[in-house]
């Protein structure tokens, strides 16, 4: 049974019949105990990895003939534990992204969008895995730190300003960054030149015109 509390008013208690409650400590143990026996379900077709509701299905084989013919077993049967379980699954939110040189040369799977990148977890994958897309989105959040940490320095002090850089830049920066810090020099440097400017911002160093700056390195 679970009760809903909005700010002092507290509901009656209701059985659950099906699912699990959204918002709550206990909701996302007894869906991952709910969905434990999914991957040795679709093993013999399929990887699975799966964090709280959020499920990605891996295949590898020879050809992409293969590929397909995996691919359509592996998310009709995904379908089918659905309905046995009562769970809905969203096929709009179902994305189909191909890796490999031979990548375009896989069918795409019906009712399913094929798509070049994809969001997982936060990081941004592309076909290609050059996480070209990651440090964009990256680079966008990271700006967007740097701004927030210039405030308050200026309407605070240091102390303020460095809980601000580890708060909401670092963090997203050593995200995972064993995954995607194998991409290229360039989109490195991107990273690292926003990183830079946040610690002459915390040092009280001035910005070196780009000639200095570049001998200096």
């Amino acid at each position: 049974k679970e009760n809903g509390v909005t700010r002092s008013i507290q509901s009656n208690q209701h059985p659950i019949k099906k699912g699990v409650p959204q918002g709550s400590v206990l909701g996302p143990v007894l869906f991952i105990l709910l969905t434990n026996d999914f991957p040795d379900y679709i093993k013999d077709y399929s990887s699975v990895v799966m964090y709280a509701d959020d499920t990605t299905l891996l295949l590898k084989e020879d050809t992409p003939e293969d590929v397909s013919i995996s691919a359509y077993i592996a998310l009709h049967m995904t379908y089918d534990y659905c309905s046995v379980n009562n769970l809905a699954a969203n096929p709009s939110k179902t994305k189909q992204i191909n890796f490999g040189r031979r990548g375009d040369q896989i069918p795409n799977l019906p009712d399913i969008e094929s798509v070049d990148q994809s969001n997982l977890l936060g990081l941004v994958l592309d076909s290609n895995l050059t996480w070209s897309p990651h440090i964009n989105a990256l680079c966008k959040k990271l700006s967007s730190a740097l701004y927030v940490i210039k405030r308050v320095k200026c309407i605070s002090n240091i102390q303020a300003a460095k809980m601000a850089y580890f708060a909401l830049f670092e963090t997203y920066l050593r995200y995972g960054v064993v995954v995607w810090g194998g991409t290229s020099t360039t989109n490195l440097n991107r990273v690292l030149t926003i990183q830079k400017s946040a610690i002459r911002s915390l040092a009280n160093l001035r910005e070196l015109p780009g000639r200095i700056q570049k001998s200096q390195n």
